[in-house]
């Protein structure tokens, strides 16, 4: 048949949710599926976050929160260059089972009274 397209690999999706500084706890991001690739992930900072000395956020997993994205400074507006390095072989296949992505913010210091972003994740469905 002329014109067909064959052997197109995977596809591309993307999850997005918001964070604040007020979020004491992990916030769930979305459930991505087995054997999902992560492609990349964004953390756009929208307000900054000003605790007092540190503030960061980690991507990962129920168990393990620094499973994606170990310790990334969100303390400046824009674009967050995240931390993977130890990590970013787990990126390369997310497992045999469903799993739900979460970011957690930590803060040292005085306590922050300001600050959101929006975490992005591309990841690609397994090859088919």
């Amino acid at each position: 048949m002329a014109n067909q397209v064959t052997n197109i690999g995977g596809m591309l999706s993307a999850v997005t949710t918001t964070f604040a500084y007020t979020d004491a706890t992990a916030v769930t991001i979305a459930t991505i599926p087995a054997g999902a690739q992560i492609q990349n992930i964004h953390i756009d900072v929208t307000t900054a976050f000003n605790a007092g000395t540190t503030n960061t956020v980690t991507v990962g997993k129920t168990g393990s929160a620094a499973a994606f994205v170990t310790a990334t400074s969100v303390g400046s507006a824009g674009r967050a260059s995240v931390a993977s390095t130890g990590v970013y072989s787990a990126w390369a296949n997310t497992g045999t089972s469903d799993i739900s992505v979460t970011i957690t913010y930590s803060q040292t210091g005085t306590a922050a009274t300001a600050g959101a972003a929006r975490v992005t994740i591309i990841y690609k469905y397994a090859d088919v």
